[in-house]
């Protein structure tokens, strides 16, 4: 029985079969889908926790794009019990193909995780980073996982990169066009407090930073307070861009 809490979000099965099939001729066999914070830090970083791919954070994902029931429960054995453990898994990773290193197997942990694996038929794995339209500090990934080992699968991917890359490029657009609202980073890990999506739900009707204070008795720098870190989560410049982009995301109906 799955207990994880993240849950497939409202992609078709049959786009998902779709890239499932395609990855196929390559010698994936799984795979998971969400969109990501890139990890350069920034100054002021409201996706800080995030950035630095804690497990315990990522595991907080509501919702997830998953190529079967069963790699949904592995992402989540593999975060709650190996990921901190794993070199592979806070690897510098690239835009693009990133194929990742197996489980050290000297190590009690590392061996776990290598029964974890065989378990499931995974013999390699990796990544997949692409860029997203909704923000420049956001990425696309497909985490992939094979039965073929490392060296042929990687012959297969890098062969075929450039086509990869291509198709891959659409599924993404295709995924997120379906269920942006959840796979959102805002949304999907819970960053807007209940005041902060108050001031958004009221600036998006047009009141003044002085009314809102009124409405929520707090007070007008507290109300601007909120409004700033909302246009750095949001990657706007002013209150009209926000709320544009709220929309666009679904966090704003």
């Amino acid at each position: 029985m799955n207990n994880s809490k993240t849950k497939p979000c409202d992609i078709s099965l049959k786009h998902i079969a779709l890239v499932r099939e395609y990855l196929a001729n390559y010698g994936v066999t799984e795979f998971f889908y969400g969109i990501t914070i890139k990890t350069k830090p920034t100054s002021n970083d409201p996706f800080k926790k995030l950035r630095h791919r804690l497990p315990q954070e990522m595991l907080k994902a509501r919702f997830m794009g998953f190529s079967s029931n069963n790699i949904m429960e592995y992402r989540h054995q593999y975060l709650a019990h190996f990921a901190s453990n794993d070199e592979a898994y806070f690897e510098k990773q690239a835009m693009g193909l990133n194929l990742l290193k197996n489980a050290d197997v000297s190590t009690p942990k590392g061996q776990q995780l290598q029964r974890l694996r065989e378990d499931n038929k995974i013999s390699s794995w990796g990544t997949w980073r692409l860029p997203i339209k909704y923000n420049p500090n956001w990425e696309a990934v497909f985490v992939f996982y094979s039965d073929l080992e490392p060296d042929e699968l990687k012959q297969n991917l890098q062969t075929h990169q450039e086509e990869i890359d291509h198709q891959l490029l659409l599924y993404s657009s295709l995924f997120n066009d379906q269920c942006i609202a959840q796979i959102n980073p805002i949304t999907n890990y819970n960053c807007l407090s209940n005041k902060s999506m108050q001031v958004l739900e009221l600036t998006a009707q047009g009141y003044s930073s002085e009314e809102i204070g009124e409405h929520l008795v707090i007070s007008e720098s507290g109300v601007n307070y909120h409004q700033n870190r909302l246009k750095e989560l949001f990657n706007a410049k002013n209150r009209a861009q926000l709320v544009s982009f709220a929309h666009t995301l679904g966090v704003l109906e």
